[in-house]
């Protein structure tokens, strides 16, 4: 009997939750985070020839780190199975480990070679602006951002 109860309670509690979800989803469809893509083009303010190139830039970014990403993870699945393994070395681990960290380097030289290509496809005013998008995003704390700045 007790376990029925539970199931029943637990069971009304998920239908209400999803119904809490269901709402905020309808009432607010457009508070979704947009990719950054669609930042970028909106506060720069993009021509239709700014946007074409912007477009091939933007896929090719993708796909390198997404190569990368997938390099890493890769590394970080064979670092991780050894976990508890006799056989695997302090060479084999400095190695992986090595790799990884070389990926990293690769990963942030990427995301600095897109912004620098954006760069240079902006003129002065869009430029001041990417700019300050960039300063935002490094100020930022989570992924791709670094911690807020100390304060003075």
């Amino acid at each position: 009997m007790k376990k029925n109860l539970l199931l029943t309670l637990l069971l009304i509690f998920l239908m209400v939750m999803n119904g809490v979800l269901l709402y905020m989803t309808l009432k607010e469809p457009d508070k979704r985070p947009r990719p950054p893509r669609d930042f970028i083009l909106k506060e720069l303010n993009f021509t239709e020839e700014q946007q074409m190139e912007f477009q091939e830039v933007n896929a090719e970014h993708h796909r390198k780190m997404r190569d990368i990403d997938k390099r890493t993870r890769e590394l970080k699945e064979l670092l991780f199975s050894n976990l508890g393994s006799a056989d695997f070395s302090n060479q084999e681990l400095d190695s992986i480990t090595s790799t990884i960290g070389n990926l990293s380097q690769e990963r942030e030289k990427e995301i600095f070679s897109f912004f620098n290509k954006l760069e240079r496809m902006c003129d002065s005013e869009q430029k001041r602006k990417l700019k300050g998008i960039v300063r935002g995003a490094l100020r930022r704390p989570g992924p791709g951002g670094g911690p807020p700045p100390p304060h003075r």
